[in-house]
């Protein structure tokens, strides 16, 4: 039986504009198939619990968000719990867990393997007992995982694609002494991740270090021995951090770092990471850090972990004397 030209006559789809487009289209479409009021397509990165996208009228959260892993109900689904409980407070292993505090009943989710090293989940929760015959959805769901984590990985390709590309423009803003950015090259950069963060909802961590006796070192030894300290910092903290996060010289004793994609306690431990490496090193130095999370740019992050790292060096000062 053939069917009227009319219904067979559809007008093209547009093509999504990229991984934050087609998530968020997934996400509004599990809200309103399975009744489940809030969903989210998240990463793990060390003890944080990234929101990538959001679709939630529940409880506030929002792409960009990030979250205690350790906290989560998928943190247990993700060693074997059950993928849905209809009344989360029926599961006491589920019902344990502090972010049910916010008034979860009803839970579906799945892991997700985004790559080699990084996992994630694809959930839904609402304030409401969810219907028995929810778990049906439960292959649906598991389709709709794989397709977002392969957009995702094809996403940060293209990302770290065009990171190459605008790092190789921006060759020629360096610092001649240490390779590194300068201080232009920082803004250029800073610029272009700020952007990044808010069209994609990433998150993203500055790091100021500031050499503690580059003058000293030049008073004594002289010039060539304080250049060789600020070359060594340089080479300690490219070390230290990965490929794709940036390392600039602002001038004189001070360095700065852009950590990528990454939580706020994550954040915590790579400055934790740079000063033991510069400590190592026998580079001693005060560092200062900040997150940009969905309520704060890049550069009022830079800002805020200028201001600690002179906190503080003078609180250091103060219990020197």
């Amino acid at each position: 039986m053939s069917m009227p030209p009319e219904i067979l006559s559809l007008p093209p789809l547009p093509a999504f504009g990229g991984f934050r487009e087609a998530a968020q289209a997934c996400l509004s479409m599990l809200r309103e198939r399975t009744g489940v009021g809030a969903w989210y397509f998240t990463r793990v990165d060390g003890e944080d619990w990234l929101l990538l996208a959001a679709s939630d009228d529940c409880y506030g959260l929002r792409s960009g968000d990030a979250l205690g892993w350790a906290d989560s109900i998928c943190s247990r689904m993700v060693r074997g719990g059950p993928c849905v409980v209809a009344d989360v407070s029926a599961h006491p292993p589920y019902a344990a867990a502090p972010i049910v505090s916010r008034g979860i009943a009803a839970y579906l989710g799945v892991p997700v393997q985004l790559d080699h090293d990084a996992i994630g989940t694809l959930c839904g929760i609402d304030p409401q007992p969810a219907s028995v015959d929810v778990e049906h959805w439960l292959p649906m769901v598991q389709l709709c995982a794989q397709m977002l984590a392969t957009l995702w990985r094809h996403d940060v390709d293209l990302k770290e694609t065009r990171r190459r590309a605008e790092r190789a423009e921006l060759e020629a803003m360096t610092d001649a002494m240490t390779g590194t950015f300068n201080r232009r090259g920082w803004r250029e950069l800073l610029a272009l991740e700020e952007q990044r963060c808010r069209d994609e909802h990433t998150t993203a961590g500055v790091v100021v270090v500031d050499l503690d006796r580059l003058k000293q070192t030049n008073d004594s030894q002289g010039h060539d021995a304080g250049d060789q300290l600020i070359q060594c910092a340089a080479r300690e903290l490219s070390r230290t951090v990965r490929a794709s996060d940036v390392v600039a010289r602002l001038g004189g004793d001070e360095f700065v770092v852009l950590i990528l994609d990454v939580g706020p306690t994550e954040l915590a431990r790579h400055a934790a990471r740079i000063e033991q490496a510069l400590r190592t090193a026998g580079v001693a130095a005060t560092l200062g850090y900040s997150w940009r999370g969905p309520d704060r740019d890049l550069g009022e992050a830079y800002r805020e972990a200028d201001l600690l790292m002179l906190d503080a060096k003078r609180a250091r000062q103060r219990d020197a004397r």
